[in-house]
């Protein structure tokens, strides 16, 4: 009775584990070991993942070892390739752990854009050990950027605010050029002015609206050069020094559009920062034509 029982078992086993490796409508092969509720992968969507990958007895990638990217991301193509790694990702959702079979050479092509490395031979395959760490809807991605547009669009109305009243409170007849920067001339000259491409040697000294300096090339003691009109420098500079003079000096205020925008620099200069400099435009070398 016993050995009958056994007998039974070991089939059952046999015949669940037949019933394990299954095959998607596109021809991929999959094994899904842990299956959980919850929405599945959709196109558009953008998913995070831990996996390995080998080939044969060899080991492709192994994010688990990876302590610089313990997890990999794929936003799911609207066109995935059907039978390929896309694919599989729909059968999952939040938690779930699966393996995927599939053609080395198909793989490589879609995603990689070139034939499979010399060291796989034709017609193998790579298994996918992968387990869903989260993913973020098509629709929480739109939401999200919604958000972040409606927030850029709020700083950007708090910046022009905080540079108007920073003009109004400086008492400076300061000249407003067409595209915002703000400049007044402390000291005139009737030197040559700088054209496209002509090296400009200047001093500048650069602070935040609160009088914290941030940049000097003072610091250095010696003139900072670039070359006018090439995009060297931050776009509020090149337009500031094509308007001055040999000689002159000058007092600017930036707005981060023509300065470092939405990312900002360094420790200082935060996301949509207004800029103040005062210029000194010491020598211009003519570009040769």
């Amino acid at each position: 009775m016993t050995k009958f029982l056994l007998t039974l078992a070991t089939l059952s086993l046999l015949i669940v584990s037949c019933k394990r490796m299954q095959k998607t409508p596109g021809g991929l092969e999959y094994k899904i070991y842990t299956s959980n509720t919850g929405d599945k992968i959709a196109a558009g969507d953008l998913v995070f993942f831990k996996v390995i990958g080998k080939v044969s007895d060899s080991v492709l990638f192994n994010t688990y070892k990876n302590t610089h990217m313990p997890y990999m991301n794929l936003a799911v193509r609207e066109n995935f390739a059907k039978g390929n790694f896309e694919e599989g990702l729909t059968l999952l959702t939040t938690g779930d752990s699966a393996l995927f079979m599939i053609s080395a050479d198909s793989f490589y092509q879609v995603y990689i854009g070139s034939p499979a490395p010399p060291f796989i031979k034709k017609g193998e395959r790579i298994s996918f050990n992968i387990k869903i760490d989260s993913f973020i809807s098509k629709k929480v991605q739109a939401e999200r950027k919604t958000i972040q547009e409606l927030e850029m669009v709020e700083k950007q109305k708090n910046e022009a605010l905080s540079i108007e009243a920073y003009v109004a409170k400086s008492g400076v007849k300061y000249t407003k050029t067409a595209s915002g920067v703000y400049y007044i001339v402390t000291k005139a000259n009737k030197g040559a002015m700088g054209a496209e491409g002509d090296l400009i040697s200047a001093n500048y000294t650069g602070r935040l609206f609160d009088g914290k300096e941030f940049d000097s090339n003072s610091k250095s003691g010696k003139p900072f050069e670039f070359q006018l009109g090439t995009h060297q420098v931050i776009a509020g500079w090149d337009e500031i020094f094509a308007l001055l003079h040999e000689g002159e000096k000058a007092s600017v205020v930036i707005p981060s559009a023509l300065g470092y925008g939405a990312q900002g620099a360094g420790e200082d200069i935060g996301p949509f920062t207004p800029l103040t400099f005062d210029v000194e435009l010491l020598k211009i070398i003519k570009a040769k034509k």
